[in-house]
């Protein structure tokens, strides 16, 4: 099933509608108009989810990651949620890093967000990180460098990866 994506400015704030799916096959689409968006100096979102029956890990993806880009140089609201898509966010923790509001005009209005729905963290990348179970600050660990020869000489291989990942 298509996505459709309505877009409309109100002052500074960009209005994009989403009607339909938002999944795997039409995440991508959604995602494209977004960072059309953004690119084109875009720093005020409303994402009205009203008419979506259905999203995926995928749709919440490309939600998470146009909040990262607005993060520090506007805001980025959610509005209307049909109760589905609402037990979705709620189940996999993403109630908390969005501001959610029952109407779009609440939304628009600057009325406060929905009950159920914790204000927008300051910082996105933080909070997504808490909500993952991950620090935010820590560094990946290299996979490409070899091991000390230290460690290669007490166990190999598997069990210097071991330690490194604390398993």
């Amino acid at each position: 099933m298509a996505l459709e994506i309505k877009q409309e400015e109100q002052g500074a704030v960009r209005i994009m509608t989403l009607v339909g799916r938002l999944d795997t096959e039409t995440a991508p689409d959604f995602e494209l108009a977004a960072h059309d968006a953004f690119e084109a100096g875009g720093r005020q979102f409303v994402v009205d989810l009203g008419q979506i029956s259905y999203i995926s890990s995928a749709g919440l993806r490309v939600l998470l990651a146009l909040a990262k880009k607005v993060d520090g140089q506007g805001a980025m609201k959610l509005a209307a949620l049909q109760p589905v898509v609402k037990e979705v966010f709620e189940k996999s923790g993403f109630a908390r890093l969005f501001q959610i509001f029952p109407r779009l005009e609440g939304a628009l209005g600057g009325a406060a967000p929905a009950p159920s729905a914790a204000p927008q963290a300051t910082d996105v990348s933080r909070a997504a990180a808490d909500l993952l179970g991950v620090r935010a600050s820590a560094p990946a660990p290299s996979r490409s460098a070899p091991a000390p020869a230290a460690k290669r000489a007490s166990g190999g291989f598997f069990a210097w990866l071991k330690r490194l990942f604390g398993r």
